[in-house]
């Protein structure tokens, strides 16, 4: 199940995916390049084998990054707009507040928001099954999500927070 913790995770994560596939791409590349058939070290089927793996990780992040799209396009347009700022941009709450003309309290309230629907809009979703698999399947999003959870969890317990 997704929760809001993991909603931002997603944000955060769909930020990078661009990235991710295009230097899968490279990689696939190189390993098509340096280890081809004429290889010692590796015999045709193991270097075919490998950009079959790679090819089907790539196509994975495509299909997170469909999965995500089709959520958001779900949502409100507040939380599309407060979304694709998330996804996009790195800016301050204080820039937040100035786009929205909001004041802080309700800028992190309608952002929170946000990350709700999109988890509730992704938990709906048909592709529920094949997005927790697909997180699972990779490391780093399981680390960006660890991150993003303990981050706010250190919020939560700030003596600031009492």
């Amino acid at each position: 199940m997704i929760d809001v913790y993991d909603a931002e995770a997603l944000i955060k994560i769909y930020r990078m995916l661009r990235k991710r596939c295009e230097a899968l791409d490279r990689f696939i590349e190189n390993h098509a390049y340096y280890f081809s058939t004429s290889s010692e070290e590796l015999g045709s089927l193991d270097v075919c084998n490998n950009i079959i793996d790679l090819m089907t990780r790539k196509n994975q992040l495509i299909n997170l990054k469909l999965i995500i799209d089709r959520a958001i396009s779900t949502l409100s347009e507040n939380d599309k707009k407060i979304l694709y700022i998330k996804m996009n941009y790195t800016i301050s709450m204080a820039e937040i507040c100035g786009i929205f003309n909001l004041k802080e309290r309700t800028a992190f309230r309608r952002i929170e928001k946000a990350f709700e629907n999109l988890s509730l809009a992704l938990n709906s979703s048909k592709y529920i099954n094949k997005l927790e698999k697909i997180i699972d399947s990779e490391d780093w999003i399981t680390n960006i999500r660890r991150e993003v959870k303990d981050r706010r969890m250190s919020y939560r317990t700030s003596p600031l927070m009492a």
